[in-house]
């Protein structure tokens, strides 16, 4: 049996609840035992002991919404990089978007995603995915569900393109809701998106860009909710971004509709201003919006409307971003910011630490039925220990990801990931700092 004991350490559970002092025991990959270090005792003889000062232990992040490249991308981003990338951010687990090459629209080639080597010496993130919500992503013939859900599909999606056709969506949404698996939007009526470059307002009239109104996430969520509210589907909006598209999930939960939503960092943390010299780091998808629109999202996460923060990982190769803002490439590499940007809403006082750890590991977990999520007794020991204080610069040419390009290039940061653990095997450690 092989044991590790981690003494006298800060835990940050959200699951239970747990914010202070403890020591946790670890046997054969599963949390055996948390306590007060004075009630848990002495660590067993034959255990590894760790400590670590100034550290957090937390649940591994579970990150629900990344875009793989695998199969048929690999340029843009490997297996293998797709996983360094994980867990040197500290993410133990990862949902993939199935707009693969070939798409994630039948069993054997979501199994195939899916598929978790356990002969591989090295621990690795656990990797789940979503079916396509209709064949080939196609919008017009709805995907075979639920084969896809026997498959282990997690919910149904069309990944970066809305399912646009109501008819279609009610059937999605139909079908779902008797499989119990949410669909995921990503909201955006393209006739009102119209070919558009970045976010409608002063500046892309400034910039002689074509607009994306915030219109066409608006119209988009509001018509989902009404099919939400008629097939009792679990809805989940994916990005939101915009305070209108917040406001609406905001009425709805209230209503009693089971709708959910996740945001990315890009949408609390930047506005439009940032395309102003071109640079294609911010061409994103959904587009940066105007400040009114970044400070609800805030508002959003604040107030809890919205349930999760995803890296929206979105890994683009140098050549597609070296074009001229309008036509490059939407997307960045988020797997490795994830941690320090949400604990940035920590550090500046917006959030407890427990509820800003909640939103990338617990929330997510639980919306998804996945495990994870939580360090109770008898979890597995999917865990990541980090130094909240510990500030660093992003430079996306020290990422592992295949990607470099980053919204937050030369963005002070504080949080850094010591070490990831998945089940009880230390998969990433850090380099140590300077100095030290």
């Amino acid at each position: 049996m092989s044991r590790t004991f981690f003494d006298h350490i800060h835990l940050v559970d959200p699951s239970t609840g747990w914010d202070k002092t403890a020591s946790v025991l670890i046997e054969d990959g599963r949390i055996a035992a948390v306590d007060d270090p004075a009630k848990i005792g002495p660590p067993p003889s034959d255990a590894t002991i760790i400590t670590a000062e100034n550290a957090v232990l937390a649940p591994g992040l579970v990150d629900m919404r990344v875009q793989s490249r695998n199969p048929g991308h690999a340029y843009q981003e490997s297996r293998q990089s797709l996983t360094e990338a994980a867990i040197a951010g500290g993410i133990t687990t990862m949902v993939c978007l199935p707009n693969t090459a070939p798409v994630l629209d039948d069993p054997d080639s979501l199994a195939a995603l899916v598929r978790h080597d356990r002969n591989e010496k090295r621990a690795t993130p656990r990797i789940f995915a979503y079916g396509a919500a209709t064949r080939n992503l196609d919008n017009e013939h709805m995907a075979e569900l639920g084969l896809l859900a026997e498959a282990g599909a997690v919910g149904f999606t069309n990944g970066i393109i809305p399912i646009a056709d109501s008819l279609v969506m009610r059937r999605i949404m139909d079908y779902a809701a008797m499989l119990d698996k949410p669909v995921i939007q990503h909201a955006e009526d393209m006739s009102l998106a119209a070919g558009g470059e970045m976010n409608e307002g002063e500046n892309s009239t400034r910039l002689g860009l074509r607009g994306i109104p915030a219109e066409a996430e608006e119209v988009m969520i509001a018509r989902d909710i009404t099919l939400a509210r008629l097939t009792g589907a679990r809805y989940h909006i994916a990005h939101v971004s915009t305070a209108r598209g917040v406001d609406l999930v905001r009425r709805a939960k209230a209503e009693g509709i089971s709708v959910t939503c996740d945001t990315a960092p890009p949408y609390y943390l930047l506005n439009d201003v940032a395309a102003l010299q071109y640079d294609t780091r911010f061409q994103l998808s959904p587009p940066l919006r105007g400040d009114t629109d970044r400070q609800a999202v805030l508002a959003g996460i604040i107030d809890g409307t919205i349930d999760c923060i995803a890296s929206d990982h979105a890994p683009q190769d140098r050549d597609s971003k070296l074009l001229p803002f309008g036509i490059a490439a939407r997307g960045s590499s988020g797997l490795e910011t994830l941690l320090a940007l949400v604990l940035g809403l920590y550090t500046d006082g917006h959030l407890p630490l427990l509820r800003a750890m909640e939103l990338i590991s617990t929330a997510p977990a639980v919306l998804l039925d996945l495990p994870g999520g939580s360090l109770a007794p008898g979890a597995t020991a999917d865990m990541v220990l980090f130094a909240p204080e510990r500030g660093w610069q992003i430079r996306g040419g020290a990422f592992r990801s295949l990607s470099k390009s980053t919204p937050f290039e030369g963005h002070p940061v504080q949080g850094k990931v010591i070490s990831t653990w998945i089940d009880g095997k230390m998969a990433f450690k850090a380099d140590p700092p300077h100095g030290t």
